[in-house]
C-alpha cells in the first residue's frame, strides 16, 4: 500500500466523507436479527416487482415476456433461500432446546 493512497484518505476524511465509513456503533448494532429483517424485506420487495410485473404483462402495459419472467424466476428464488434460511434457523433452534442442561 502506498502512502498516497493513506494521504488520500485522509484528504477525503477531512473534506467531509466521514459519513461514508460506517463508526463502529453503527456495525455493532446491526446484528443477525438486523441482517435478518433486511432480508425478508428484500424478498418482499422483489416478490412484490415480479407481482406487479405479471400484472402489467397480463394487463398489456408491458410486453416484455422475458423481463417479466426474469424477475419473477429471481424472486422465486430468494423466496426459496429465505425458506430454507428460515427452515435452518429453527431447526438449530430446536436442537439448542433438545440439549440437556
Amino acid at each position: 500500500m502506498s502512502i498516497n493512497i493513506i494521504q488520500g484518505m485522509q484528504s477525503a476524511l477531512a473534506n467531509g466523507a466521514e459519513s461514508l465509513i460506517p463508526s463502529t456503533q453503527e456495525t455493532k448494532d446491526q446484528g443477525f436479527t438486523a441482517y435478518l429483517k433486511n432480508s425478508f424485506d428484500e424478498v418482499n420487495r422483489s416478490l412484490s416487482s415480479a407481482d406487479k410485473m405479471a400484472t402489467d404483462l397480463a394487463t398489456g402495459k408491458n410486453e416484455n415476456l422475458h423481463e417479466a419472467m426474469i424477475g419473477m424466476e429471481k424472486a422465486e428464488a430468494s423466496f426459496k433461500l429465505l425458506v430454507q434460511v428460515r427452515n435452518r434457523a429453527l431447526e438449530a433452534y430446536h436442537e439448542i432446546m433438545r440439549m440437556q442442561v
